[in-house]
């Protein structure tokens, strides 16, 4: 099993629009591979909000195949050019091999 996860940080007040953009059903769902996902709201009172996507897919190979399809980097060209949102403080991506699950 392999896992992408991406780690947004928001101002106070606007995680609710990384969730719904993440917890929508879209093309992911459809991809050859995808097992599932996983959307987490940091539980805080107050300040900076952060939001984790985790996606488990079968492989890394599958993994990749998303990275490559053309509608996948068409939904990114699109956004070239284009400034960050104001409210998006950071944002990062890694991907992980699963070596156990109990």
């Amino acid at each position: 099993m392999f896992v992408q996860m991406k780690r947004i940080v928001v101002k106070e007040g606007f995680s609710e629009l990384v969730l719904d953009r993440f917890s929508g059903e879209g093309k992911l769902e459809k991809q050859p591979g995808y097992i599932d996902r996983t959307v987490l709201k940091k539980n805080i009172r107050r300040g900076d909000e952060e939001v984790i996507v985790y996606v488990r897919w079968e492989s890394e190979s599958d993994w990749k195949n998303w990275e490559k399809n053309p509608e996948h980097i068409a939904g990114h060209k699109a956004n070239i050019g284009k400034p960050k949102p104001d409210h998006i403080i950071e944002s990062s991506q890694n991907t992980y091999h699963v070596h156990a699950v109990r």
